[in-house]
């Protein structure tokens, strides 16, 4: 079972590149999309603690470090939605 999970994973890439043609240019206003929301992205992550710094000066600073800790996180997440998106819809597909 697991030789045959092994082989499986090793096999998968291939499978998956037979599926698209050989060379595949995409327009440029595509690519300039697929950047926008990369950026886009970046942006709003980092505009999470931003934001959360600003909003919470009058508030304890225990507090305030949990606040601007669960922004950090956001932060992270937005980049990563916003990686995975530019990865599936924009660099990965055929």
């Amino acid at each position: 079972m697991l030789v045959a999970t092994l082989l499986a994973c090793a096999a998968a890439p291939t499978f998956a590149m037979t599926q698209c043609p050989v060379e595949s240019v995409k327009p440029g206003w595509f690519v300039a999309l697929g950047y926008g929301v990369l950026a886009l992205a970046a942006c709003l992550g980092f505009a999470a603690p931003v934001f959360t710094w600003r909003r919470t000066r009058d508030v304890r600073p225990s507090k305030r470090a949990l606040w601007l800790l669960g922004a950090c996180v956001v932060m992270l997440g937005v980049w990563l939605a916003g990686l995975m998106i530019w990865l599936g819809a924009f660099v990965l597909p055929c």
